[in-house]
């Protein structure tokens, strides 16, 4: 404690990273832990944040279940580990998009929460996706980045890519081999209607 009663916090030096890949989140939250095993080391300290009236509403079993599972297949299949030293996945109100993942600091539109409602398969599936892809990027997309916007689809079409790719081989989402590459199939259709408009670029 400062003498003037200010509180005085110290960090860790960052990593190098691009600056568009990091952020500042700070509110009433509550958090749900998978706690750091060192007999475990590739796997970091985990949490699930939400505000404290949405707590109830995280499944994070499920969500903590996808993660560990996906940092398993990525560290096996590109040889390299989570490369930070922790991981939060943080639901946010108002959030701009469905999920953003900055170095170590996933966050997620609350409305992708399952409110009291009827959790079907394809809604599981999206949240899966979802939660995998943005863990593809802390390896490309975070760890290392595209040089310029233009090659933005690197990032993103990869970690899409590779969150199927977890839901159809990792032996841990075994429940969702057979849909997934279903649900792969509708999703692409956003992407091939949206290279025919008028708008769209070369790659």
């Amino acid at each position: 404690m400062a003498a003037d009663g200010y509180k005085v916090a110290v960090f860790p030096a960052t990593p190098n990273i691009a600056t568009y890949i990091m952020a500042v989140v700070a509110g009433p939250y509550g958090y749900f832990e998978h706690k750091f095993d060192p007999k475990t080391p590739a796997i970091p300290q985990m949490r699930i944040y939400g505000r404290k009236s949405v707590l109830a509403f995280i499944n994070h079993e499920e969500i903590f279940e996808a993660t560990l599972s996906g940092m398993k297949y990525y560290t096996d299949l590109f040889g390299r580990p989570y490369p930070f030293r922790k991981y939060d996945q943080i639901f946010a109100p108002e959030s701009s998009s469905g999920g953003m993942g900055n170095v170590g600091c996933v966050t997620y539109n609350e409305d992708t929460l399952f409110r009291g409602e009827t959790v079907t398969l394809g809604k599981r599936l999206v949240q899966m996706t979802t939660t995998l892809h943005e863990l593809a990027h802390m390896w490309f997309g975070d760890l290392v980045t595209m040089k310029w916007w233009n090659d933005l689809w690197l990032n993103e079409s990869f970690a899409t890519y590779m969150s199927f790719l977890v839901l159809t081989e990792a032996p841990e989402m075994k429940r969702f081999h057979e849909t997934a590459w279903l649900y792969f199939q509708q999703t692409k259709f956003g992407g091939v209607t949206a290279d025919q408009l008028s708008t769209t670029h070369p790659v």
